[in-house]
């Protein structure tokens, strides 16, 4: 029988985590084999045993440490027995049928490099712009979105009409795909400890030959949150780790007369835009986003100090782990 394996990375959502696996725990399929896998970062608060034993037909394994959603889902991979591994956020919740039309439609067209689906309604979740120096900001990205209004229609399940359509790139909550094409790109890349790594992950796919697509009549439902926002300080990190990524991105996959003048531009509007919001932080710092912007601003200069000190982009989290 077809087996489908199911990769769930967590750090501390155990509350949603559980909701999505007594989910996927009262599912019963005809024509194909359910394989769940919950790799744990090192949360260690208690509740990873607890976990184990609620849960017994799942694998739940611990990590040795929080050493990003890349490594978590590489760490899965080793373990899973089924050839399409669908990669999970824990705050998802997929119905039995989108499991099983996600399965059968990965397995019959060959095309496939990535498969995903809805997961908002929200048209701005599916206006997936592949970096480069010209989409790094904000303010950029929605001057591309108004030049090329006609692109962004075409990748729109709300806008196009169609069955399925095919983004720049596809968001690392759902990710379908062979283990064929997950070794031939060679899995997630651990440089990043935290955002981009899906954004690569689909170029590497997209660039070997890869199709990206995205169904439009099959949804899970994504509950944004997680343990992304747990605190002010772990907010500030989670934030800080997303301009991190962008570094990192470059630095792998732009073209070396690209690199150099997108790091610097990254920088400069970083520290600028950073340093006005992290002032206003420190006298707002009685509210709670006030002082997320102060932490960040922290961060982003920690951080660069770092990457001049040790000659790399890499997050120092992503390179404890790299150093081991």
């Amino acid at each position: 029988m077809n087996i489908l394996t199911i990769i769930i990375v967590n750090y501390k959502s155990w509350g949603i985590l559980k909701r999505n696996l007594d989910l996927l725990a009262s599912y019963t399929f005809e024509k194909l084999s359910l394989e769940v896998i919950v790799v744990d970062n090192f949360s260690n608060d208690g509740n990873f045993v607890p976990f184990q034993s609620d849960f017994p037909q799942f694998n739940i394994i611990e990590n040795t440490g929080n050493w990003g959603f890349a490594h978590g889902c590489n760490l899965g991979a080793k373990h899973a027995n089924g050839e399409i591994l669908l990669f999970l956020n824990p705050d998802t919740l997929a119905p039995k049928e989108s499991l099983e039309k996600m399965f059968f439609a990965y397995m019959e067209n060959p095309q496939i490099g990535i498969l995903s689906c809805k997961q908002s309604e929200k048209p701005s979740s599916y206006q997936k712009i592949s970096p480069s120096i010209f989409t790094l900001f904000g303010l950029q990205r929605s001057l591309y979105k108004l030049i090329f209004p006609q692109k962004f229609k075409e990748t729109n399940c709300q806008t196009c009409q169609c069955e399925a359509v095919s983004p720049d790139w596809i968001s690392g909550s759902v990710v379908m795909i062979s283990r064929a094409w997950y070794n031939r790109v060679g899995g997630w890349n651990t440089d990043y400890w935290m955002y981009s790594e899906d954004v690569e992950f689909s170029k590497k796919v997209k660039d070997s030959g890869g199709l990206l697509l995205l169904l439009c009549n099959v949804n899970i439902v994504h509950e944004h949150g997680g343990a992304s926002r747990i605190n002010v300080e772990t907010s500030a990190l989670t934030k800080t780790e997303v301009i991190i990524s962008q570094h990192v991105y470059i630095q792998n996959n732009f073209s070396q007369i690209q690199k150099i003048p997108s790091q610097m531009l990254l920088i400069i509007n970083t520290l600028v835009f950073k340093s006005v919001l992290g002032i206003i932080g420190v006298f707002l710092f009685f509210l709670p986003k006030a002082r997320v912007q102060f932490f960040i601003l922290k961060n982003c200069v920690k951080y660069y100090f770092s990457a001049i000190i040790h000659r790399t982009w890499i997050s120092p989290k992503s390179e404890k782990f790299n150093q081991k």
